[in-house]
């Protein structure tokens, strides 16, 4: 598992929270343009075929070139998760590979995101910036399936969204 010991976890989270929030702000009601905010902070969205890699790669971000890339075969909902998730990485992570490239360039990347603490990271600043907490809060009673048409997230992201802040 990669550390990077300069941050600690728990704050880390709470950066990124901040962070989705100020991307977020300027909007009043659901669904979130992710598309939009990740070119809006410099960075190419490139739809791709990974062929016989498809079924396990939902996307990833190269930071020299700045391109998200993802999975042009997954659901759109899925697809804008991808985005947000990658676009965490670009804006959280992306000091790590400045200071070392072939550090971050190798990261276990394909690891369960519950054991590496910047896929987590990335992971909780894609689902507030897709679902910000004073948007949610307004309607956090509605039925699950109607709360995740409405922010263009899955199901079951929007139920592990409702479970945790």
């Amino acid at each position: 598992m990669f550390r990077d010991s300069r941050f600690s976890v728990r704050p880390r989270f709470r950066k990124a929270i901040k962070r989705a929030n100020e991307l977020t702000a300027v909007y009043s009601s659901p669904p979130i343009p992710v598309l939009e905010i990740a070119q809006d902070n410099g960075v190419d969205v490139v739809f791709a075929d990974f062929k016989d890699r498809a079924e396990d790669v939902s996307g990833f971000c190269d930071l020299e070139r700045r391109r998200i890339y993802v999975n042009h075969r997954d659901m759109p909902k899925r697809q804008s998760f991808t985005m947000a998730h990658e676009l965490g990485h670009w804006l959280l992570h992306k000091a790590i590979f400045d200071d070392d490239p072939d550090t971050y360039r190798y990261l276990p990347r394909f690891a369960t995101p519950r054991h590496n603490d910047l896929e987590r990271e990335a992971n909780k600043f894609a689902a507030h910036l897709l679902v910000p907490e004073r948007l949610l809060r307004p309607v956090r009673t509605s039925r699950v399936s109607a709360l995740a048409d409405a922010f263009f997230v899955s199901r079951s992201m929007m139920e592990i969204r409702l479970r945790y802040k």
